[in-house]
């Protein structure tokens, strides 16, 4: 008989999906409550299956990967295509062959090997625009199209000229006070660019409609001296960059999460 910890570790993944039945899920919720190690692999789980469903439709396997997968699984041979999109998952052969190689847990764990790459080269190119878009803004008259300190003259700037209403929070408190805003464009859209300062720092933060993917937590990376963050937050996507430390930077992300989730709630 499969001791707990093993049996925790097996269903995890029908866990999120909410596949077990209410014995096994029993079972589970009790063992989560006293294992702190699983509760953090539920949230790195969570967060792979957020990041699926967010670019899974619009990821493509990488040539000859299909194959190399599918030579361990019985009675299917691999497909002639090698190059399909990640809606492979929904075609029939592909279902019986997870099934026989361990259902949920087989099928979370190629989906995760397919898309994590992906995910990641989708980032890094974002990452790269935005920070292009902040040099650029530093250049003399691109920061701002309007400069304010006042939200309330901020975020009805952005009214008719982008398609969506962005948070626009005052951090003066905090240390990083509000000093205006602009449009900008990127990810193949409008976004709303707004601008803080801390002490001697410039923070661009963008924002855009996240098109229904779900909330994501905050990441951090670095590159060519400055430093990025973005998430997922009531519907919008949030990326934020500067020449500040990593510390401030994610200390800013910390500020914008709560107070949106505060202005949210209210």
């Amino acid at each position: 008989m499969m001791d707990t910890q093993h049996i925790v570790d097996m269903q995890l993944a029908g866990y999120i999906d909410d596949e077990l039945g209410a014995t096994e899920r029993a079972t589970v919720d009790q063992h989560l409550a006293e294992c702190a190690q699983c509760r953090q692999a539920l949230a790195r789980q969570e967060t792979a299956h957020a990041l699926l469903r967010q670019h899974a439709a619009e990821t493509t396997m990488p040539d000859g990967l299909a194959a190399r997968l599918l030579t361990g699984l019985p009675d299917r041979p691999a497909p002639a295509r090698t190059t399909p999109t990640l809606a492979w998952w929904r075609k029939p052969w592909v279902g019986l062959s997870l099934a026989g190689a361990g259902g949920t847990l087989a099928s979370a764990m190629l989906a995760v090997l397919l898309v994590l790459p992906a995910i990641h080269d989708q980032t890094a190119l974002i990452g790269d625009d935005i920070l292009t878009s902040h040099v650029r803004s530093l250049q003399p008259g691109h920061l701002m199209d309007v400069i304010s300190t006042d939200q309330h003259t901020v975020k009805p700037w952005f009214a008719g000229k982008v398609s969506f209403s962005p948070p626009v929070l005052e951090l003066a408190d905090a240390g990083f006070p509000l000093a205006g805003g602009r449009m900008d464009y990127l990810a193949r859209q409008e976004v709303a660019a707004l601008v803080y300062r801390y002490k001697l720092h410039v923070i661009n933060l963008y924002i855009w409609p996240a098109d229904g993917h779900p909330d994501t937590p905050v990441t951090q990376q670095s590159q060519r001296g400055y430093q990025l963050v973005h998430w997922q937050q009531n519907g919008m996507v949030f990326w934020a960059v500067s020449d500040a430390n990593a510390a401030v930077l994610t200390t800013f992300a910390k500020q914008i999460r709560e107070r949106a989730s505060v202005k949210t709630a209210s």
